[in-house]
Formats: structure tokens, C-alpha cells, sequence
């Protein structure tokens, strides 16, 4: 799942805004190009645990694994390259059912308490860490609910930039049409297996508990 998706499931288990932070920490990691460090124990460290939990409940789920499959099928048609095919295919399945989940109240609840949540016991393994979370805090809490992930033109914008600094990952601009065509076409079938996958996550997170 994608950092909305994971203040959704933080939502599931508690209203605390520093497990929602936690468990959207990792992916804010990436995006920010900072490496995390083990948090001390705490509530953040809890939604750190849970963010790895969902994961691997959310990637071993079929109904998830076969959106993926037919998406990369889809763009392989298009004739999209392979590096942003097979990246689009994950990425981009999890960026739709954020924007499925973005009309919950509840969800969006959870996101903005996780990004006001107070990031004290956030630990970096780089003295630029810090700064560059900081940074794309700041643009998170000015900019809100992602409600732009309701579009499939909007998700292939934030997938260009996503993937440009990566070579053999970045889409051309024959790339880019193929994935907007293909992300419109997956939208639907992704809105009608979301509560599937939902349930899906929650029975197989309960196993671990």
C-alpha cells in the first residue's frame, strides 16, 4: 500500500496520530531520500511495525497480485517500456486504491493527524534526514488530503515524477500515454475489488495477531 493507505489501516487500530505517522513513515522515507532508523519504542515505532505488517498482508493478497498482473499486461499492449511498466504496475495499483480511500472521513482523519502528528521520535541514519523530512512535512500539511488521486491523469503526473530520476525506470512521453491510457482503464476494476482488498488486509494482519 502507498502512505495514504497506510494512515487508513493506522486508523483501523487506533486514532493516535503518531502510529499513523509511523506507519507512513517508510514511504515518506523514500520520498524524501532519507534512510530510517529504528525508532525507540513508542507509538511511532508501533506504526512503523504495523506499515511492514500491511505490506506483506497487502502484497500476498491475489486480488491484489492480479491487478497488478493485468496492469503490466495492459501496458505491455500499449508498448510500454519494461523498467516504468513493471514499476507503473505496482506503484500504480496502490496510488488507485489511495484514491479510492481518500472519500473515507475517517481515513482522512487519520492522514492529518499522522502529518501534524510530532515527529520527536523520528530517527535518521544520515545527518540530512532531518532537513529533508522536515521539507516534505511542510508540502504535505500545506497541500492536505491528496484528493488529486481520484484522477488517473493526476496519479500518472505524480508517477513521472516518482520515476524521472531513475534511468532505467523513467517514462518517455510515448511512456506517459500508455500509463494514463492504461491507469483509466484499471480505475474501475480497482474501485470494485477495494473493499476485497480492505478485507483482505484486515483478516490477514488479524493473523498475526
Amino acid at each position: 500500500m502507498n502512505y495514504f493507505g497506510h494512515a487508513a489501516v493506522a486508523s483501523w487500530r487506533t486514532p493516535d496520530g503518531a502510529v499513523a505517522l509511523g506507519a507512513m513513515l517508510p514511504d515518506f522515507a523514500t520520498m524524501c531520500g532519507a534512510r530510517l532508523a529504528p525508532a525507540d519504542a513508542g507509538r511511532i515505532a508501533d506504526g512503523i511495525a504495523l506499515h511492514h505488517a500491511t505490506d506483506a498482508a497487502f502484497h500476498h493478497l491475489p486480488v491484489v497480485t492480479g491487478l497488478m498482473r493485468e496492469l503490466d499486461a495492459r501496458l505491455e499492449q500499449l508498448g510500454c517500456a519494461r523498467g516504468p511498466r513493471r514499476a507503473v504496475a505496482h506503484i500504480g495499483i496502490e496510488l488507485l486504491l489511495d484514491g479510492v480511500l481518500v472519500d473515507d472521513a475517517g481515513y482522512r482523519a487519520s492522514y492529518l493527524a499522522g502529518i501534524e502528528a510530532d515527529p520527536t521520535g523520528v530517527r535518521w541514519r544520515d545527518d540530512a534526514g532531518p532537513v529533508r523530512f522536515a521539507a516534505l512535512v511542510e508540502r504535505l500539511r500545506s497541500y492536505g488530503v491528496p484528493d488529486d488521486l481520484r484522477d488517473a491523469t493526476s496519479i500518472t503526473h505524480r508517477l513521472q515524477r516518482i520515476l524521472a530520476h531513475r534511468p532505467l525506470l523513467a517514462p518517455s512521453a510515448d511512456d506517459l500515454h500508455a500509463i494514463r491510457i492504461a491507469l483509466v482503464e484499471q480505475q474501475p476494476r480497482v474501485v470494485i475489488a477495494s473493499e476485497i482488498v480492505l478485507r483482505g488486509v484486515r483478516a490477514n494482519l488479524a493473523r498475526e495477531t
